[in-house]
């Protein structure tokens, strides 16, 4: 099994690996692409973003049925930030782009779309 290496994670939020009930993996790195890279050349398993596979055609769903997560993610500012009008509309962007675009990338995974993500820009 592939995923993080569990003394550098900084939110317990992102420990999925205590969810499954497993303490450390054989392929520990705390880079996603590592990981994807590692699946592809059939290192093992490992749980990856659905937003992800899109980018990785060759990697198959197993237990999707069994094994799920879901995370929210947040945009933390200074209390003072909210005076400045421009700092708000960036912040709105940047969220509202982010949005469209995990919603978008996990239709594609879904197979609801059938664009190639290669051409994505943010």
């Amino acid at each position: 099994m592939a995923g993080y290496i569990a003394d550098m994670i900084f939110d317990k939020e992102l420990d999925y690996l205590a969810d499954l009930g497993v303490e450390r993996v054989p392929l520990a790195s705390n880079s996603v692409t590592v990981q994807l890279h590692w699946l592809e050349r059939g290192a093992g398993l490992a749980v990856a973003h659905d937003f992800a596979l899109p980018f990785h055609p060759g990697l198959v769903k197993v237990l999707e049925g069994e094994v799920s997560f879901t995370r929210a993610f947040y945009l933390i500012r200074h209390a003072d930030d909210r005076r400045v009008e421009r700092l708000n509309r960036f912040a709105e962007a940047l969220a509202g782009g982010l949005r469209r675009e995990v919603a978008r990338l996990e239709a594609l995974a879904r197979g609801g779309l059938t664009e190639n993500p290669a051409g994505v820009t943010l």
